[in-house]
């Protein structure tokens, strides 16, 4: 049976309840937001972002994840290794995912020319409008969309995106090679987002590297800054040791 959200008795916004950062923030932060995660290569944005869509699943909301990094096919046999199971969220329509990777293929939904952002946006945003709300939209990643635009084109499809898509009963998370843009334009698309959030390797006790999660901004939230530790479980996904600094 899905979650109850206690905010929505009150007519207060509806929360997006997720862990890892719900360990960090004041309280969860709401729908209508869009989250960028920027993380080094291998770090588990991607476990993250699977994390995200399934609390969202279990909570009996729907999810459109945008597979942009491999095909729809791998997407799915990556996260049943993890514990993910998808497959009986697609049946019931619950859980939708789109083909920005390959060159054709079988599914339903499939961007056929990456180099056209049109495309892109109109095949988003008619799914988006026939699924059931609240909806979180999940786009892996950003950074293969860069192969095929400009930077000027990429920074615009960002803009628009997130300007047609946000709505008080959606949130999105867009995640991000680090360092994958130019400095000038990864300041200007971060504007563009109202949660960022840095997954990044740094050296622990021994010379042994470690991975942590930082919130780098909660646009009118309040949240700690500093990086916590995280692992990465099987069955959970990322874990966060929100007691470290009371240690």
């Amino acid at each position: 049976m899905p979650e109850h959200d206690p905010g929505l008795a009150d007519g207060a916004p509806r929360q997006v309840r997720f862990d890892p950062t719900d360990a960090i923030c004041a309280g969860s932060l709401p729908f209508g937001t869009a989250w960028q995660v920027q993380g080094d290569a291998g770090i588990g944005k991607t476990i993250l972002a699977a994390q995200f869509a399934l609390q969202g699943l279990r909570r009996g909301e729907s999810v459109l994840f945008i597979a942009c990094d491999d095909t729809p096919e791998r997407v799915r046999a990556s996260q049943q290794q993890f514990g993910f199971s998808l497959g009986a969220y697609e049946r019931a329509g619950q859980l939708v995912l789109i083909d920005a990777f390959s060159e054709g293929g079988s599914e339903r939904f499939v961007v056929s020319d990456r180099a056209d952002p049109e495309e892109l946006l109109y095949l988003v945003t008619e799914v988006l409008a026939g699924m059931p709300r609240p909806t979180r939209v999940v786009l892996d990643s950003v950074t293969s969309l860069a192969a095929y635009l400009s930077p000027r084109a990429l920074v615009r499809l960002i803009y628009e995106k997130n300007r047609l898509l946000k709505r008080p009963d959606v949130v999105l998370m867009d995640l991000y090679l680090a360092q994958a843009m130019d400095a000038r334009d990864a300041h200007c698309v971060s504007n563009a987002y109202d949660v960022l959030l840095r997954l990044f390797y740094a050296e622990d006790r021994g010379g042994m590297p470690r991975r942590n999660l930082q919130v780098l901004k909660v646009r009118g939230g309040v949240f700690d800054p500093r990086p916590f530790p995280f692992r990465i479980h099987r069955e959970h996904g990322l874990l966060v040791d929100r007691d470290y600094y009371r240690r």
